[in-house]
């Protein structure tokens, strides 16, 4: 037992001095008494013998009097020393409750038809209920951040509300950042406890043993959820291919954390509008990745949906089985071909409707002129402001290459056959009448060599894509063969893959830069759930931050809105198994049951038994039973 009221040795002073108070009145009580006088020597004897009798009563009834006034006071003086069960912790101590608002806590495996968020912020309510009065709490939200809703405080009833304000987003989860946070927020804090409501997802090869709060703080750690079969499009991006900007290839890559086999459709969507439908055959716990080629998209929000086909499995956490992507506005190439005139070269790119060839004579060749790509034909000016390039036989003194030697009638001996250039085609047979051959750097690739020289170099510079072949196109049978205008569009299709050709899409839970005019100062961004948010302008880009999954829309002041997709994307959040939290050597309680601190409230019952009792005596004495 423990004694939280008032001093022992104060309430044992008072206790002793009203029990002393008590028996002096109880010897001192004067009060009139009834003689019976008897008028005959018969009834002398019977009334000697009652009041024998009745003197024995009375001075019973005076000590069972006494009695029940020493235990009344026995029993407030109990209650003023505030006595308390021994297993109770009665002094004040600092809580913190660090609750998972991450993606994963969506999970619906919980009993009742709620999600793990819902049951983790029922436990913490409930503890906030069970706090005592000495008692500081805080309490921290956390996904990928930690957002505490206020400092340590006695009064929990604004936390209360700010818990049910609480959302569950659709970020992942660092763990690290918040047990950091945890750490220094109950550092040389006297009876202090951690409480994690965490699903725990994430953790599975997490090594937190650095994270140590000391030996004072006791760490409980509570995970809701049952369950781990999810299946998750945890990749999904698109690709416009430059030589056909109508066309697309797209990557996807679905996640199945089922422990058996299950059958799956993955969907395709333009606008909203199903455009292809695949069926997937996923074996236990596989991840499958697939492009997609050709796929013809029509607008320019794409979307994917997967979906578990198998009668008897049943996908628990619906966040992931989607995901979206956003394809640019399509434009036309543009290509400048500085030459006197060859139409080998230019017979390729004219085909082509979606590449625009502009083809400038040397004399008027302009470096200013800015171009996705120039090829330049026997010539080898100053090099342009932007744009990649591709050189045809580079004179020797202007050469972007250094040229190591001139050979005739080269035999083409080493093709690096996987790279993009040589896609679909092969180049060892090729009949050359004279060739330069490079002199390569580090950095260089060989893409075609003959005996150790190399004749086709790809070289970086300066962020831009190099291509020097060093022959002459009509000096070879290059130009009349099938693998010619192959090799022109994979040029096209190599120098083309830049960032605005492959859409990546956001992750969720960051913060996004999207490039506007220097001149726009504000600008709005509509999140998937309609909301309309201000977006922070800083040097030239738009940054605001992306909590849902969906499409988001920025209009800057006075420009054109411009779509980004953002997605979940995270294998660990996608591996919804509870997991428990391991802190190294530290012990970590996982006791569900002694979550909610109950205050026993014994003095109240003392009282209340001590009211009772003042409540018999007066009955007692008003029946004339104690008088």
């Amino acid at each position: 037992m423990q004694w939280t009221g008032l001093p022992i040795a104060t309430v044992l002073g008072v206790a002793g001095f009203v029990a002393v108070f008590i028996t002096l009145l109880y010897l001192l009580r004067l009060r009139k008494r009834r003689v019976q006088v008897p008028y005959s020597a018969l009834w002398g004897r019977v009334l000697a013998e009652k009041k024998r009798q009745t003197d024995w009563w009375r001075r019973f009834k005076r000590l069972l009097s006494w009695l029940l006034f020493m235990i009344i006071a026995a029993l407030i003086t109990v209650a003023a020393l505030g006595p308390r069960s021994a297993d109770e912790v009665v002094e004040g101590r600092h809580l913190l409750i660090m609750l998972d608002t991450s993606a994963s806590m969506g999970a619906t495996d919980v009993t009742g038809g709620l999600n793990r968020f819902e049951v983790a912020r029922t436990q913490a309510l409930e503890l906030l209920g069970s706090v005592g009065g000495d008692d500081r709490v805080m309490v921290a939200l956390f996904n990928n951040r930690v957002m505490p809703l206020g400092p340590f405080v006695r009064e929990t009833q604004p936390l209360e509300a700010a818990l049910r304000a609480a959302t569950l987003s659709a970020n992942a989860t660092d763990f690290r950042q918040a047990l950091s946070f945890a750490r220094d927020s109950l550092r040389d804090r006297g009876q202090a406890e951690l409480i994690v409501l965490s699903d725990g997802a994430g953790l599975q090869n997490l090594d937190l043993s650095e994270f140590d709060p000391g030996e004072a703080v006791r760490v409980r750690h509570i995970a809701p959820g049952e369950r781990s079969e999810n299946l998750a499009i945890t990749g999904f991006n698109a690709r416009r291919y430059p030589s056909n900007r109508l066309d697309h290839e797209v990557f996807v890559e679905v996640s199945s954390t089922f422990d058996r086999p299950v059958e799956a459709r993955l969907e395709l969507l333009s606008e909203g509008r199903i455009i292809e439908t695949l069926p997937l055959e996923l074996s236990a716990n596989q991840v499958h990745r697939q492009f997609y080629p050709g796929q013809a998209f029509a607008g320019e929000r794409l979307e994917a949906r997967v979906r578990v086909m198998t009668a008897d499995a049943e996908d628990v956490f619906p966040l992931d089985d989607r995901a979206y992507a956003v394809l640019p506005q399509a434009r036309k190439l543009r290509v400048q071909v500085v030459s006197t005139g060859n139409l080998f070269l230019e017979g390729p790119l004219l085909l082509n409707t979606h590449i625009e060839v502009t083809r400038v004579n040397p004399e008027r060749y302009d470096p200013q002129a800015e171009f996705d790509v120039t090829f330049f034909d026997n010539v080898a000016p100053t090099l342009p402001v932007s744009g990649d390039l591709v050189f045809f036989n580079p004179p020797a003194e202007s050469s972007p290459i250094a040229i190591r030697d001139v050979d005739d009638e080269p035999i083409l001996t080493d093709v690096a056959s996987s790279h993009p250039l040589m896609r679909w085609i092969n180049l060892q047979d090729l009949n050359i009448a004279r060739t330069s051959t490079f002199r390569r750097e580090a950095s260089d690739t060989a893409v075609a060599s003959a005996f150790g020289q190399a004749v086709i170099v790809d070289r970086e510079l300066d962020g831009r894509r190099l291509i020097a072949v060093g022959f002459d196109l009509r000096e070879s049978d290059f130009p009349l063969r099938v693998a010619f205008p192959i090799f022109i569009l994979n040029i096209i299709d190599y120098l083309a893959q830049d960032d605005v050709d492959l859409m990546y899409a956001f992750e969720t839970g960051r913060s996004v830069q999207i490039p506007v005019a220097r001149d726009i100062e504000e600008a709005r961004v509509t999140a998937p759930d309609g909301e309309v948010r201000s977006a922070a302008i800083h040097r030239g880009e738009a940054v605001f931050y992306t909590d849902q999954p969906g499409f988001y829309v920025l209009t800057p002041g006075g420009g054109e809105p411009v779509a980004v997709a953002a997605n979940l994307a995270s294998p660990e959040e996608s591996r919804i198994a509870p997991s428990e939290l391991q802190l190294g050597e530290r012990e970590v309680s996982r006791d569900a049951a002694g979550l909610v601190f109950e205050r026993r409230e014994i003095w109240i019952w003392l009282v209340l038994l001590a009211m009772g009792l003042l409540l018999l005596e007066w009955l007692t004495y008003n029946r004339r039973w104690t008088e």
